[in-house]
């Protein structure tokens, strides 16, 4: 579950451009406990883990490899991790996107 509430979160923030001018100046563990706050708990490792899933799976469905050279990265120039996040990596993925790496995650476990 709070698998999820990862990508919910981060759709969250999305959609909410108050909500990401909070949270984009913040340390990952007031992130994390903001999360919380919103009723979407998840672990700072939670948050890598899946993040760096959904970063491998984009680029993947981009037909690039997931290296140095991912063409997203070079949107964060400039911005925050999660404004690139948000911004840029959440809005590119559907929720067929999220539900295959949710499922190929508890396949991995």
């Amino acid at each position: 579950m709070s698998e999820r509430n990862v990508i919910d979160f981060l759709r969250t923030t999305a959609a909410r451009v108050d909500l990401l001018d909070t949270l984009k100046v913040l340390r990952k563990d007031q992130v994390v406990a903001a999360a919380a706050g919103l009723g979407l708990p998840f672990s700072e490792e939670e948050f890598d883990s899946v993040v760096w899933d959904l970063e491998a799976y984009l680029a993947d469905k981009r037909g690039e490899k997931f290296d140095q050279r991912f063409s997203l990265w070079d949107t964060m120039w400039g911005v925050y991790y999660l404004e690139y996040l948000v911004v840029d990596m959440i809005t590119s993925l559907g929720q067929a996107d999220f539900d295959a790496v949710l499922a190929s995650r508890t396949a991995k476990s």
